[in-house]
Formats: structure tokens, C-alpha cells, sequence
């Protein structure tokens, strides 16, 4: 075949420009005041301009520079769409506080979900009455009823009314920690929250709905049920996750492995689901019809009930349209390329959703599908040609790239047998010396093995390396593992999904009895799938965290964008069998150059050597809002850095018929700390300091010590054990994380900082709460002092001596157990910081200990008002910040 010489330009792939061009335009809009009337007159006279000069090579441009305007367009019409009575609307202009007591009239989005301990209802509301007032109101609301049975008069297109506190707030404020407006924003969903009870809510009536999807709904409903009662929860909660888009059954062990590995993208319905299910509709159709148009029809028929049967979460929906669209090009026979397709699709969700091209999930989507067309494909191709090279007439010399890549290929590609066969057939003779790296491979028959699995695991690399970026800046972690785990669990759940569904068919249609067969098989890919994840160290070079840069650092991550755009230009450019061979010599040398601008960027992105903020001279101290529980940063003058606990909150979604079962759910110490210790550029805490062992101050070191190095455990001699302690002991126990154990009198040098240990006594009684062994640290700087007294209470506040301090934080909350009128005096602060929520359920703080801490004349600041509160000192000075003023 002669060498493909068209160049790579615009009009190759002219509809991924044009979304390219769009997205600019939305992002621009992101950030300028745009006039629509403006804009809209921009792009009509762009696009006639291009009309009339369309011979001329400027008329691209003009309709690229179009395509910009009509991205303007698009973001700035989405903004002025939202209606005034919009929920968030309604909640974000304060006209319904947060929190307060409301009647939700709406009609049920779907089924009611099911979830471990009661269900979810997602709502389009009509209606909100607040304080004897009626809103008229449109948007989304997702509720969670807590009950053991789904209420049975509930069903798709209920209209209902319900009695709930709906909240809509930025949960924990602190730097690096996303916004909760922002999460549901994505989500699309307005608002959240709970139904205490199924009393409060009234079915008003049925509205009329589509009759086929009440009937996909009712059977995804019995799928659930089916799997739930025939599976493990470990198999039943992939299953359920991974076919019909509900987590909600996952339990945490089996989730962690999946997230460890860089794997749980699999267990989200995405592309990956939506092309298997496609190709095999497509496949199964085959044997009764060859007609094109009928395949298109019918398979994206059933693709698209599929998608809302799963719910129509924005990620499979824009996965099912890529496949239409697709699969559209290869009806009509269209050979403009998947690049152009992969355009289309992005045009058509950009349209639907200008504000999307900020969305992770869409970026993750159009990264990851643009990598594998535009770099990991041809590459492939590439490799094929020159690992099967013999000469012909149109192709007589060998390849021009470097020996080892031609080795490589070789082994994986060259067929001795097929090219003895080939060379019998011509009239000439010919001899070829081939060296792949691996004989062994070439010369034996298990190619076949191995060209998939190197195929698998090449593709497999490539989206990774393009994904760097996106990875690190949204979930902080490289999954080195992930290369090889994808294959090796895409393998067995799309064999254990075709056991599970063939088992659930059975079922329903003949007996269950005759599936359970079918159900051990699941079970036994179930148990394989996991068996490598469990073998490989996720927490080491198979899997870490690591910080991403901020501010003006976040230009390492952009810059990823024109080298990885001018890697796959020089990629598809090269041709090695051109026969000018300076030609081909010349654009393999962009190609190797490509990828060392690529390699240096990963490697100042891994290795993160200036993400680390430098020592200032200064001690600073940084009051996370953990929401109701403790957690501090202790920057030291020489850039060492201690963290005081980490906040956390109780477990909760137990399963009642299993209790053994832990639902799957990212607590303080994933959500929030470690976001705020990334932001502040860490990747290691030189030490961490467990006051006690209460969960609301420990429970999130267990995944502070999972996510970074730890450096030496400070604990109090007198701890006592409680579970979540013990699970944080575990985990510094396998990381072999030493530990240092403290009482009263004992004292530490940081630099010119003196800490000193003032509780536990080494004695203390055996009667003492979990509260009153709390370690108690008094800090000094030059002439500051800052008093970190972890959850003490009255009793240990009376025997406490040397706690003059210009800084408290605030014992037990602001309970009105602890800062007794002695304590407050003898301190002498003039700042008290109270950690707590802005809602406790214990009333914290109390407010005649906030009156107390006042009247001895201190400030007062909490941080659930405030969001993190932060104190630095340079031994004389006293500086304060919050994080919302």
C-alpha cells in the first residue's frame, strides 16, 4: 500500500477543530463579560466572511474564529437560562436559608433508589413552601429515606409532597477542598437532603409517564433484588455498580482496591460499559439481520433505554451518544475517522451543556478517547508495519526508526512461517535478517497471547500518560498498576457481568434454582478479579498520592497540552517507509522529541519538586474545619510540619441484615485534610500527633497515614484504645511508621519552637475519661505561646499548670464540660479557636462558654463560620486569617 501523504491539517479532521475552537469560546465566556447580541453578530458575519472568501486559506480561520464565537454564545445563553426560581437559586440568594425546614411538591425522577439502609428519591420540584410561603420552584432534589422497605406506592412519576431540610451549602471550608455547591452543580442535583421519616411523606397522585422505561425501571428494580440475594455483597455491589450504575451496595474493602488500583473508573458506567454493551447488542443482532440501518436502529434503541434505565447520569449519557454517533459514521460509510467523530460528539454535549468543558468527568471522557485515536492507535499501526515488513514494490527498504523499536516490534508482530509462504510465491529470492528483542516470542506460536495482552497494556499506558494531569490535579494519585489491573479486571467483570445477567435471566424467566450456577460462576470471577489487585502493593509504586502545584504552578499541567498535541502530530506524521529517508529520519526525531518534552514534564509532575511552600521563619498553624471534630497544621520557622489530629465521623449506612458489611464511603480524612495538606503542596508530614482516640479526632489520620509519608507518631502514654484508634495503629504498624510516646514534662525543640507536653500526667488515673488523657501541647516562639488542648475537660483543666497562652484552641468543641472560668482566666488568651460544625448535634458550641472566652476579652472564631482559621507568629508579631471572612 503506497504511503498515506495527506497532510495533517484542518480539513483532515475538521469537526475536532471546530469543538476545539467551541470549547475555547466557552472557556473564554468563563472569564470575560460577553454581550450575546454582540457575539451572535460576530459569528454570523465570521461564517459569511468564510462563505465568500471559502477558496481562500483565511476562510479556515474565519470559521474557526466563528466557532470561538458561537463557544461565547453558548456559555453566556446557558448562564442567563436558569430560571429565578431555580432551588439553587433560591438557596444561593439566601431567600431559604440553608438547613431550614421546607415542604418539597415534585414528581419522582425514576423508581426509589435502593441503598443499603433505605432509599434515595430524586425529585423535579414544582413547589417549595418555607415559613407559610409558597416558591414556585423547578430543578432537582435528591432525598434519602431512611427505611428497611421501599415505600410501595412510590413508583416512577409519583407526584409526592414532603416534609425534609434541604441543604445546600459549601460543606467544610477550607483551601484545596471543593465547594459542596460545586459537587451538586455537577451533579445536577440543586439540593440534598434527608426524610426522617416515611410519614412525612404524601402521595399526591400518578402522573402520566412513558410506559416502556416504567417497565425498564420496574426491571432494574428485580435485578437489584436478584443479585443482592444470590451474590456476596463484594460480587453483588460490582455487579449492581458496574451494570446498573448504583455504588450504593459497594462495601468499602472491595471499592479501595478498585480505587488503590486506578481501577474504579470500571465500576462507574462509562464508555467502557457503553461499547461492550453496544458491540455485543451489535453482535448478537448480526445473526438475524446484516442490514446496516436495522443494527444502527435497534442497538442504539436499546442503548439509549439502557442509558435511562441506569439513570441518564450525564457520563453514560454522553457515552451513549459518542457510540451513536459512531456508530452513525459507519452506516453512512463515512471514512472522515474517529477524530472526526470524537468532534461531533463534543460539539453535540458542548452544545447541550456549554459549562461541562469544565467538568472532570468530560474532560477525563475526551482525553482518554482522543489519546487512544490520535496517539495510541496510530502508533499501533505503526508498529505493526514495521514488525511484518517484508519488501514490495511500494515499500523495499526497512524501516527508518531506532534498532530497539524495530526489535520490539518484531517480536510482537513478525510471522516467520507466514513470510516462508510469502517468499515462495514470488519469483525472486530474497533473504531477511530479523532481531527481535524476545526470540523466544517471535519464533513460537504464543504471539497470539501476547499481541492482545501487549496491545491491552499499550493503549493502556498511553491514556495513563495523557491522563497524568487530569489525575494528579483531580484525585492526586498515579496508578502505575492500573496499566496492567485494567486489563486484568476488565477481563473478569465483563466475564463475570455475562454470568451474573445470564444468571438473573434464568431466574426471572424459568427458576431460580436453575441459575445458581450461573451465580457461582459469577462469584468465582468475582474472587479472581480481585486476586491480582490484592497481590500487588497499592500502597507503594503500584499506587501513591502526591500534591499538585498551585497558582501559577498549575502552568506545568497546561503545558501538557501542546506537547501532547505535538507528539501525535509528529506521530501521525511519520512515515517509516517513506522512501526520502531524510524525510522519515527528520519527523522520528519529533517524535523522540516529543516525547522527552513529555517525559520531563511527567517527571517535574511526579516528583513535584516545587510544589512545597518554603520556609518563611514564621510558625503557622492552620485550624482545619473538619466539621465536628479537631484537626490542626503546625508549620514550624525551618518548613517541618506536624498535623494534630485529623477530625473524622462515625461510620454510618450499616447494613441491619449484615453487619459485617461496611458500605463503601470517603471520610474526613480522604474529603477533607489530605485535599487541604495537597493544597499546601505536601507529600509528607514529618510528625502526626493523635491527641486521643475518639473518632472525631482520629478517624481521618487513618487515611492521612495511608495517602502520605509519615515521618514518627506522636501518642499519648495513656491512650486509651478505641476501634478507630486500633484501625490507625494497623495501618502505621504495615507502613512501619515509627511511634513516640508522650506524658506531662516531656518537651521538644522544632528550630527555635519549644513544645511542651502538659497532659497525661505519667500516672493519671485509670478513672479518667477518653476526653481528660487527651495530649495537651503548649507551643512557645520568641514571646508567643499557642495552647493546643485537644478534648480535656474540667478535671484535667484543674491540674493543668504553665497554660499562659496568647492562642487557644478551645477544649472538647466549646462544650460547657471543659474552659471552666479558672481555666479561661489563668490562660490569658487573646484568640480562642473553637473547632466545631456550623450545625453540632450536641449544641456545640455552648454559648455560655463562647460569653466565658469573650468576657476574659478574646476573640472568638469558629471554624464551621469561618472555614480554616490560620495563626502565624514570628515570635513577637501575631497574624490571623481566615479562610472566610
Amino acid at each position: 500500500m503506497p504511503e498515506d501523504r495527506r497532510p495533517t491539517k484542518f480539513n483532515r479532521n475538521p469537526m475536532l477543530w471546530l469543538a476545539v475552537a467551541f470549547g475555547v469560546g466557552i472557556i473564554v465566556e468563563s472569564v470575560l463579560t460577553v454581550d450575546l447580541v454582540a457575539a451572535t453578530a460576530a459569528a454570523t458575519v465570521l461564517i459569511a466572511v468564510a462563505v465568500v472568501l471559502r477558496s481562500h486559506a483565511s476562510a479556515t480561520w474565519l470559521v474557526l474564529a466563528a466557532a470561538v464565537c458561537a463557544g461565547l454564545v453558548s456559555g453566556e445563553t446557558e448562564k442567563q437560562s436558569v430560571s429565578p426560581n431555580r432551588v439553587k437559586i433560591l438557596y444561593d440568594s439566601g431567600q431559604i436559608p440553608s438547613g431550614d425546614s421546607v415542604e418539597v411538591e415534585g414528581v419522582l425522577q425514576g423508581r426509589p433508589e435502593a441503598s443499603v439502609d433505605g432509599v434515595l428519591l430524586t425529585i423535579a420540584t414544582e413547589r417549595i413552601r418555607h415559613r407559610g410561603i409558597d416558591h414556585a420552584a423547578s430543578g432537582n432534589v435528591r432525598l434519602f429515606l431512611k427505611t428497611s422497605n421501599s415505600p410501595a406506592d412510590l413508583k416512577y412519576g409519583s407526584r409526592i409532597l414532603v416534609t425534609t431540610k434541604l441543604e445546600r451549602d459549601d460543606g467544610y471550608l477550607n483551601p484545596g477542598v471543593m465547594p459542596r455547591r460545586e459537587i451538586l452543580d455537577r451533579l445536577r442535583i440543586d439540593a440534598t437532603g434527608a426524610i426522617k421519616s416515611p410519614l412525612l411523606v404524601e402521595k399526591l397522585a400518578d402522573e402520566s409517564v412513558f410506559l416502556p422505561l416504567a417497565w425498564v425501571y420496574d426491571r432494574r428494580a428485580a435485578m437489584i433484588d436478584s443479585l443482592r440475594s444470590n451474590l456476596s455483597p463484594s460480587a453483588a455491589g460490582v455487579m449492581i455498580a458496574s451494570l446498573l450504575g448504583n455504588r450504593e451496595f459497594l462495601d468499602k474493602e472491595t471499592a479501595d482496591l478498585f480505587r488503590d488500583g486506578g481501577t474504579f473508573h470500571i465500576l462507574v458506567i462509562s464508555g467502557l460499559h457503553i461499547t461492550f454493551f453496544g458491540a455485543f447488542l451489535v453482535a448478537v443482532l448480526r445473526m438475524v439481520t446484516r442490514r446496516h440501518w436495522a443494527l444502527f436502529g435497534v442497538t442504539n434503541i436499546v442503548l439509549w433505554l439502557y442509558t435511562l434505565a441506569v439513570g441518564a447520569d450525564v457520563p453514560v449519557v454522553r457515552a451513549a451518544l459518542m457510540f451513536t454517533v459512531m456508530s452513525f459514521a459507519y452506516i453512512i460509510r463515512r471514512q472522515g475517522g474517529l477524530l472526526n467523530s470524537l468532534g461531533i460528539s463534543v460539539l453535540i454535549l458542548l452544545s447541550w451543556r456549554p459549562s461541562d468543558v469544565f467538568n472532570p468527568s468530560f474532560q477525563l471522557t475526551f482525553v482518554s478517547v482522543a489519546a487512544i485515536v490520535a496517539i495510541a492507535f496510530p502508533l499501533l499501526e505503526r508498529l505493526k508495519r514495521i514488525g511484518r515488513w517484508t519488501p514490495t514494490p511500494d515499500e523495499p527498504f526497512p524501516p527508518a526508526a531506532p534498532r530497539w523499536l524495530v526489535g520490539l516490534a518484531e517480536t510482537i508482530y513478525w510471522n516467520e512461517k507466514a513470510w516462508e509462504i510469502d517468499s515462495k510465491r514470488q519469483i525472486w529470492k530474497a533473504k531477511i535478517s530479523k532481531s527481535p528483542l524476545l526470540p523466544a516470542i517471535a519464533t513460537s506460536g504464543i504471539q497470539f497471547f501476547t499481541r492482545p495482552v501487549f496491545e491491552g497494556i499499550f493503549v493502556s499506558l498511553v491514556v495513563m500518560i495523557c491522563m497524568l494531569p487530569l489525575s494528579i490535579v483531580y484525585f492526586h494519585r498515579v496508578a502505575v498498576g492500573s496499566i496492567i489491573l485494567n486489563l486484568w479486571v476488565g477481563f473478569f467483570i465483563a466475564l463475570e457481568s455475562f454470568a451474573a445477567v445470564t444468571a438473573v435471566m434464568i431466574a426471572s424467566l424459568v427458576n431460580e434454582a436453575f441459575a445458581q450456577g450461573f451465580f457461582a460462576l459469577a462469584e468465582v470471577f468475582n474472587w479472581l478479579m480481585l486476586v491480582l489487585p490484592k497481590l500487588i502493593p497499592l500502597d507503594g509504586w503500584a499506587s501513591f498520592r502526591l500534591p499538585a502545584y498551585t497558582g501559577k504552578g498549575r502552568l506545568v499541567y497546561v503545558l501538557f497540552i501542546p506537547v501532547i498535541v505535538f507528539f501525535a502530530i509528529a506521530i501521525n506524521s511519520w512515515r517509516p517507509f517513506e522512501v526520502r529517508r531524510r524525510r522519515s529520519a527528520a519527523a522520528c526525531r519529533l517524535v523522540t522529541a516529543g516525547a522527552a518534552a513529555l517525559g520531563v514534564l511527567i517527571l517535574v509532575s511526579v516528583l513535584c519538586p516545587f510544589a512545597a511552600r518554603q520556609p518563611d521563619g514564621r510558625l503557622h498553624i492552620d485550624f482545619l474545619d473538619v466539621g465536628q471534630g479537631d484537626s490542626a497544621l503546625i508549620t514550624f520557622p525551618d518548613g517541618r510540619t506536624m498535623l494534630v489530629d485529623g477530625g473524622g465521623n462515625r461510620r454510618y449506612g450499616e447494613d441491619p441484615e449484615n453487619p459485617d458489611f461496611t458500605p463503601d464511603f470517603q471520610g474526613i480524612g480522604e474529603t477533607v485534610v489530605s485535599p487541604f495538606l495537597w493544597d499546601r503542596g505536601l507529600s509528607r508530614i514529618d510528625i502526626l500527633l493523635a491527641t486521643h482516640g475518639d473518632a472525631d479526632h482520629v478517624q481521618g489520620l487513618i487515611d492521612v497515614a495511608k495517602n502520605f509519608k509519615i515521618g514518627t507518631v506522636i501518642l499519648g502514654r495513656q491512650a486509651i484504645p478505641t476501634a478507630e484508634f486500633e484501625e490507625f495503629a494497623a495501618v502505621l504498624d504495615r507502613r512501619g511508621v515509627p511511634i513516640e510516646y508522650v506524658a506531662a514534662g516531656d518537651v521538644f525543640e522544632f528550630s527555635d519552637v519549644t513544645a511542651e507536653i502538659l497532659n497525661p500526667t505519667m500516672h493519671q488515673s485509670s478513672s479518667r475519661s477518653t476526653n481528660d488523657s487527651s495530649v495537651v501541647v503548649r507551643l512557645t516562639f520568641g514571646d508567643r505561646s499557642i495552647l493546643l488542648t485537644g478534648d480535656i475537660e474540667s478535671a484535667a483543666e484543674r491540674e493543668l499548670a504553665g497554660i499562659e497562652a496568647d492562642i487557644v484552641k478551645v477544649a472538647h468543641h466549646g462544650s460547657r464540660t471543659s474552659s471552666t472560668q479558672e481555666f479561661v482566666d489563668r490562660s490569658g488568651a487573646k484568640i480562642a479557636v473553637i473547632p466545631v460544625g456550623r450545625t453540632s448535634q450536641h449544641g456545640h458550641p455552648h454559648p455560655e462558654v463562647v460569653e466565658r472566652w469573650k468576657a476574659a476579652g478574646a476573640e472568638v472564631i469558629t471554624t464551621g463560620s469561618r472555614g480554616t482559621v490560620t495563626v502565624s507568629t514570628d515570635g513577637n508579631d501575631v497574624k490571623l486569617i481566615r479562610f472566610q471572612d
